[in-house]
């Protein structure tokens, strides 16, 4: 549904070029300093201006709709010329936006993939827990089900990607009122 393969050749090339551009003027010159500061880079808000943001979200949507090998090559171009924006670039695209756009209804696309594609927002994944690293399967943290039709959250998550920028979340949890509980339920 998402996914554009139709995209010429000649496209991911310029896109290629696009980004090696972009890393070698604006990423390559900060990235010792991002790294070392800890420090969230203004280029990020480029490289939404750029479309990279939303890479494989649909044109309708406000994405680029360019598919999975774009994705991988701007992956690799902003990766070279600076790891972090790479990882921000990678989460907001892939762990963020990839369950929204694959398991969403219209109301959380337009709520929550729409105005995550430009670079002024971005979104985080939360799948590690404490006492259980990134095994999914054990995951402890509980979504229950009310009886309002919201969901009551209980535990914890750590070392969450984008998790200090973000300003929302992709989170594994374990759903505790089903006939037959589900892990890596998508909330």
């Amino acid at each position: 549904v998402f996914i554009n393969q139709e995209r010429k050749l000649e496209d991911v090339e310029l896109l290629r070029t696009t980004c090696w551009d972009f890393a070698e003027q604006e990423l390559k010159p900060i990235a010792g300093q991002v790294d070392k500061e800890h420090t969230y880079a203004d280029q990020v808000k480029m490289m939404g201006d750029l479309g990279l943001m939303g890479m494989v979200a649909p044109e309708e949507l406000g994405g680029a709709g360019m598919g999975y090998l774009a994705y991988a090559v701007a992956m690799e171009e902003i990766s070279r010329g600076c790891a972090t924006a790479g990882v921000i670039l990678s989460v907001n695209n892939s762990l963020y936006l990839g369950p929204l756009l694959s398991d969403g209804n219209q109301e959380q696309l337009e709520k929550w993939v729409t105005p995550f594609l430009d670079g002024d927002h971005v979104g985080c994944f939360c799948l590690s827990e404490p006492g259980n690293g990134s095994d999914a399967g054990a995951a402890s943290t509980t979504a229950t089900l009310r009886d309002s039709g919201h969901y009551e959250l209980n535990g914890a998550k750590a070392w969450i990607t984008n998790g200090y920028e973000s300003e929302a979340a992709v989170s594994s949890l374990r759903q505790t009122n089903l006939s037959n509980t589900k892990v890596y339920q998508r909330l």
